[in-house]
Order: C-alpha cells, then sequence, then structure tokens
C-alpha cells in the first residue's frame, strides 16, 4: 500500500506541489526545482520503506509469542 501511494504521488508529483499545502510550502522554501526534487525524494523513500517493510526486513510491531 505504502509503494503504491508513493508512486501514485511521483506520477502526479506536479498536482501535488500545486494544489497540497505541503507542496507548496516545498515550493516556497526549495524553489521550484528544488521542492520537485525533495518531493521526489521524499517519496522514493517512502517507496523503498515500503518494500523493506512487505519484505519484512522492517519489522515495527513485534508481538510476544505464547
Amino acid at each position: 500500500m505504502v509503494v503504491g501511494l508513493c508512486l501514485f504521488g511521483l506520477w502526479h508529483d506536479r498536482v501535488l506541489l500545486e494544489r497540497s499545502r505541503y507542496g507548496r510550502r516545498l515550493v516556497n522554501q526549495f524553489g521550484e526545482i528544488g521542492g520537485r526534487r525533495a518531493l521526489r525524494g521524499l517519496l522514493v523513500a517512502g517507496i523503498v520503506f515500503g518494500i523493506l517493510l512487505a519484505a519484512d526486513v522492517i519489522r515495527p510491531i513485534q508481538w510476544p509469542k505464547r
């Protein structure tokens, strides 16, 4: 799910930068090109995190075995 949402965000990065409050904040802080690079970097990090989570490399919750 995380990977899918991040891929969708990469596909529609321009819309996210123009229409979301967070995207406008990135553009104001880093400029047009820098904001796009920052957003893409965050989305790529989300993709990597999602893949590692699905591969069971990252285990956020470990329940005790009985």
